[in-house]
């Protein structure tokens, strides 16, 4: 069996899986009108989303591989699964951001702010004006997403390694 083949079609096929999930996750949150508040359930769920997309992806390359997966495989899977699920995830919001609910950034902000004031009463107009220009600077659509990729393949990596040296299995020479 060709191993590079496989690989590729390892990867795609969990990279869609990942970014049919993080759609459907995102859709979920925007539907309940909780897409704009980042909150930490929401990231901790996007981690286990990454995180079982890479491990069943090496996996099932090692299943399909007679048992066998090396450290290099696993991080070619890993990375390239965040790769595909992380990009579909950030064209989505894109779509989601300029199509769905064009007003998504000011809700952001103005939640963000609120959060603020209601953990530190003591913010000054100053403070207030600092935070909203910080916010709208990093709200650039195209600077989000490659800030987000970047973010993505970082933990990916990370979490590809350490799944990697988990399940590495390599054929004896």
């Amino acid at each position: 069996m060709d191993s590079k083949g496989t690989i590729k079609t390892t990867v795609l096929n969990y990279g869609l899986i990942m970014g049919g999930l993080s759609i459907a996750f995102t859709l979920m949150l925007f539907l309940m009108d909780m897409h704009y508040q980042n909150s930490s359930i929401q990231q901790w769920t996007g981690l286990l989303i990454m995180s079982g997309s890479i491990i069943f992806g090496q996996l099932n390359f090692k299943k399909i591989n007679d048992g066998f997966i090396s450290l290099g495989e696993g991080m070619k899977i890993g990375i390239g699964i965040v790769a595909i699920g992380s990009s579909i995830g950030i064209l989505y919001g894109l779509f989601q951001g300029y199509v769905l609910d064009p007003e998504t950034m000011t809700k952001a902000m103005d939640y963000a702010i609120n959060q603020a004031i209601d953990q530190n009463p003591e913010l000054t107009d100053d403070m207030i004006n600092a935070i909203e220009g910080a916010f709208e600077f990093f709200s650039n659509p195209f600077l989000s997403s490659a800030i987000g990729i970047t973010v993505s393949l970082f933990f990916g990596s990370l979490i590809s390694l350490l799944t990697g040296l988990a399940v590495k299995k390599n054929r004896s020479a």
